[in-house]
């Protein structure tokens, strides 16, 4: 049994793809804050201390890094961008230079970024070579992302993670709680572009990463067909067995609410990835499809 580390682990994305993992075979230890429990496979680390219980590297093949505060919730103030750095930077430089300095030998390092990495792009089709955005959070994309670069040893691969679908959090449990009492809504004209990153297309990713069926490289780990967000919020009221009536959110608003914040909002991100169309990794063709599956 091989074992993997997942830094974010009590997460979302990370409880749902250590379950998966563990459906597969492998063993699964996450880092947390918590005291040690090594029964458990809980781990402790301390960003603040630069801290990090070596037991956790103990017969460790892979290492995956989905760590990082929410980049909802709220204005950012100068306090809550250093929080956003600070939880995916400070964080991925402690792992790689823990790794580095007790020269612990790591097969692959999966290491987690985002679509706001390309910035507000418009109608502009983003595939992995396309640049990278200049705004705050195109720039913690970067920063995130290079942070892991000096890893001396293993492999190493970045998943550039659009709207995570799964029913158990994130975008769907809110809008689809809205939909069933006909509350939601679009944002600004709803003309936005986005990607959403399937809870299975992405366990399926991440696993094909780790048994060498996929080579280490830069992902848009994302599914075949991107959407305006209009689309999006009719669609899962639909899945919802209901209906989308209310007017757009006007983004006037939400820009005097949520200031620069509301970025996260209004920005368009038509994201694509021909590297896993090209190897036929996508297990779901739609929007539609992809929603009816969770």
């Amino acid at each position: 049994m091989q074992n993997v580390l997942i830094a974010g682990g009590s997460g979302l994305i990370g409880s749902e793809l250590g379950n998966y993992l563990k459906t597969k075979g492998y063993g699964v230890k996450i880092l947390s804050r918590r005291t040690t429990n090594m029964e458990q496979n809980i781990y402790h680390w301390d960003i603040s201390r630069s801290y990090i219980d070596l037991n956790a590297f103990v017969d460790t093949a892979f290492i995956i890094n989905l760590t990082g505060s929410s980049i909802i919730g709220g204005r950012w103030t100068n306090k809550r961008k250093k929080d956003l750095r600070d939880s995916r930077i400070l964080s991925t430089q402690l792992l790689v230079n823990t790794i580095n300095e007790n020269e612990i030998p790591i097969k692959h390092f999966i290491q987690a970024s985002a679509m706001g990495y390309y910035g507000d792009s418009s109608d502009t089709i983003l595939t992995e070579t396309s640049p990278a955005g200049m705004d705050f959070m195109a720039q913690l994309c970067v920063d995130w992302e290079k942070a892991s670069e000096g890893l001396h040893n293993g492999q190493r691969s970045v998943l550039r993670i659009g709207l995570y679908l799964s029913k158990q959090g994130g975008v769907y449990a809110t809008l689809g709680k809205l939909a069933r009492y006909y509350l939601a809504s679009a944002f600004g004209n709803g003309k936005m572009w986005a990607a959403y990153t399937h809870k299975d297309e992405f366990a399926l990713l991440v696993e094909s990463l780790l048994s060498d069926q996929l080579p280490p490289d830069i992902y848009n780990a994302v599914g075949s067909a991107p959407f305006q967000m209009n689309d999006f919020v009719k669609t899962i009221a639909q899945n919802e067995g209901a209906y989308a009536f209310l007017p757009n959110v006007p983004g006037l608003l939400l820009k005097l609410a949520l200031g620069e914040a509301s970025a996260t909002l209004l920005n368009s991100y038509r994201v694509t990835s021909p590297k896993l169309e090209a190897r036929s990794m996508h297990t779901l063709h739609n929007l539609k499809q992809a929603l009816k599956t969770i």
